[in-house]
């Protein structure tokens, strides 16, 4: 049920991504909603669920940027395999684990991004993207991660108690 309502939820944070974010900006950084998003749902949902999150947000956004196709669904799919080996070893993701995903998945995100449009022949200039985009999307992530995760579980309680309409039987 999940991979289904990811496509409403992330286009709509995809849409807000592109018209309201850069009205909020600092510098050139301002929140990535939809890796919030992905994030947030990734942290209590099975792997295969967040890997379609990941892969709807990452073209979703890039659909509506510069980027080519594909260049935040890297990092975003990274990020959510990492999500999964934690959610393994830990009994759940408290407030300090949550925390530190945000940061060093930001970073993490920024990185692969910042990268991937090196290679696609984008100019980058190393200390001034790190200063000026990087910090300031870190900030906002790890501001906006706590409302954005409270909404975000309050939809997966809600659907967790919704039966799907066709279950396919066994013969």
């Amino acid at each position: 049920m999940g991979g289904f309502i990811s496509i409403p939820l992330l286009a709509i944070a995809a849409a807000l991504q592109a018209t309201f974010v850069p009205q909020i900006r600092f510098g050139g950084g301002g929140p990535d909603l939809v890796f919030l998003m992905v994030l947030s749902w990734a942290v209590n949902s099975p792997l295969d669920e967040g890997i379609i999150w990941a892969l709807v947000g990452g073209i979703m956004q890039d659909l509506l940027s510069a980027a080519p196709l594909g260049t935040s669904a890297v990092g975003m799919v990274m990020i959510v395999f990492i999500i999964s080996g934690l959610n393994r070893q830990v009994y759940r993701v408290g407030f300090l684990l949550l925390a530190a995903i945000v940061l060093l998945g930001s970073a993490f995100q920024q990185f692969v991004v910042i990268v991937i449009l090196a290679l696609t022949g984008f100019s980058i200039v190393l200390p001034f993207d790190l200063s000026y985009v990087v910090a300031p999307t870190i900030v906002y992530n790890f501001v906006l991660i706590w409302p954005v995760y409270f909404i975000m579980r309050r939809i997966q309680k809600r659907l967790s108690g919704v039966k799907p309409f066709f279950t396919p039987t066994n013969r």
